[in-house]
């Protein structure tokens, strides 16, 4: 059964935006067996961006990109787009969520024994972790990495 969606200039960009923040996200996906889905994803997001390049609003911003093999933002459009800082803040605030829990994880670990730790249910290690964690993530809030340091063994340099 066909789609028709009848958009505003307006919610035609939003669309794209959104489908380019989709693609950027799972073009991030490495897992095995995910290349197929990845395709018909890429695919149809090419198809509905060579639709949507004809509005006002996005007529010169959207064009086929060799490197990507498909429709898609140009440069010059990504370069001060909505969805980049959404995909700025999404990766920001990964990053520091990762690190986060990764140290207070490294932390318990040792504090308790790695095996002891391993075999903790995922619910008590992450209930055991909270405050750690939060008082780190006040931590990097605060200082980001000024005050993280790496105790490097000598033969490492």
């Amino acid at each position: 059964m066909p789609v028709t969606l009848k958009l505003s200039d307006e919610e035609a960009r939003d669309l794209a935006e959104m489908l380019s923040t989709a693609a950027t996200v799972a073009a991030s996906n490495q897992q095995d067996g995910a290349e197929a889905r990845l395709a018909a994803w890429g695919n149809l997001v090419s198809r509905l961006m060579k639709e949507l390049s004809v509005t006002s609003k996005l007529k010169g911003r959207i064009a086929y990109a060799d490197d990507l093999g498909g429709y898609a933002f140009t440069r010059e459009y990504e370069e001060s787009a909505f969805f980049q800082d959404c995909l700025d803040e999404y990766r920001d605030n990964s990053f520091w969520a990762d690190l986060v829990t990764r140290m207070a994880d490294k932390a318990i670990s040792e504090h308790l024994g790695p095996e002891y730790f391993e075999n903790m249910p995922e619910e008590e290690r992450r209930r055991t972790a909270e405050a750690l964690e939060k008082s780190l993530w006040q931590e990097c809030a605060r200082y980001g990495i000024d005050r993280l340091g790496f105790i490097l063994p000598p033969s490492d340099g």
